[in-house]
């Protein structure tokens, strides 16, 4: 009959209840699967690697063995035995480590700097590929000042440097078609105000007198003293302050192209659709309807009556439900089909 060895078993929490383990004997934990054997003095777990002070480590010569350092010196490393020494698995240091750092082959990820190109630690040169450059060069280059005053106040060039007062001559052009775009007080004024305030701008009507004549359509602008012309390129907008209203130029004259505080939709018979707008309402006759010069009449009948009270629709309160508590509606009721 088969035979069944059995050690001592149980959870750990009973091993450690329980103590140590005698001398070659072994315990099971039924909870975490962990071995221990005894020594009489403290439980090891089977399969860990031996450990304590160096100084304790036995002579190597069992190769596989693993040794722990858990005080003293090397405290933290841990050696192997490969049959005739330790070895250090762990070297925490470069100090720990043979060979030297030319043994590392480059990489994708990593990649060797050579000494040359290292000055008290730090990387001295850049490249973009093809040039290379020393911080040293690239300081001297960033130090002349004889270099930042090359300046091209003839071209246009994105490339070119240019000096500050050809910068602002370029805002300013640049200004004087956006300004004149802005707004403007009046296209109505045709004779220059006597006390004009700076930026006050207006379009020119036609009959303009003293010295906005013979300047029709243009934007004028009051600027330190003097009035500045403008004339309009296609496409040129302006709000006229006194309409209200938004103004382009078409190549010919200003046409509005919107208007502020909208209140009328056009559609529906309905002609015109911004404030001061004529609106015009036009209205069909017939169907009982007539129109005339001064106002609209409705026909009697069918149900309808008119008289000096207004408008009138027969109810049968049946069929046809007036309800004056809810918005004066007129609503279907019950209607009965029949039967076959």
């Amino acid at each position: 009959m088969a035979q069944t060895i059995q050690i001592k078993r149980g959870t750990k929490a009973e091993l450690t209840t329980y103590g140590v383990l005698k001398a070659g004997e072994l315990g099971f934990c039924l909870d975490t699967k962990e071995v221990f054997i005894g020594d009489g003095a403290s439980n090891s777990m089977v399969g860990r690697a031996l450990s304590g002070p160096e100084a304790s480590r036995p002579v190597a010569g069992v190769a596989g063995r693993l040794y722990y350092v858990t005080s003293g010196t090397n405290n933290g490393y841990l050696y192997t035995d490969d049959g005739s020494a330790w070895r250090r698995v762990n070297p925490q240091k470069l100090s720990d480590l043979t060979g030297t750092l030319d043994d590392i082959a480059d990489g994708t990820t990593y990649a060797k700097v050579l000494k040359t190109d290292v000055s008290g630690g730090h990387i001295n040169k850049v490249s973009d590929g093809t040039n290379v450059k020393t911080a040293a060069e690239i300081k001297t280059h960033i130090d002349d000042t004889a270099k930042h005053r090359v300046i091209n106040d003839t071209s246009n060039a994105n490339t070119d440097l240019w000096s500050a007062q050809k910068i602002r001559n370029e805002i300013e052009l640049a200004k004087r078609n956006i300004e004149p775009q802005a707004s403007v007080k009046s296209q109505n004024v045709a004779t220059p105000p006597t006390n004009p305030v700076e930026a006050d701008r207006f379009i020119i009507p036609s009959g303009a007198k003293g010295s906005w004549a013979g300047k029709t359509n243009q934007i004028v602008e009051y600027q330190s003293s003097v009035w500045t012309y403008y004339p309009p390129d296609v496409g040129w907008t302006a709000y006229v302050d006194d309409e209200q209203k938004i103004y382009s130029w078409n190549g010919t004259t200003w046409v509005r192209t919107g208007g502020a505080l909208q209140t009328i939709t056009a559609g529906n018979g309905l002609t015109g659709g911004g404030q001061a707008d004529t609106v015009t309402l036009n209205i069909g006759g017939g169907n009982g309807i007539a129109v005339n010069t001064n106002g609209i009449s409705v026909t009697a009948g069918k149900g309808i009556t008119v008289d000096a009270g207004g408008v009138s629709a027969n109810v049968d309160g049946t069929s046809i439900v007036y309800d004056p508590s809810n918005s004066n509606r007129l609503m279907v009721a019950s209607i009965d089909g029949g039967t076959f």
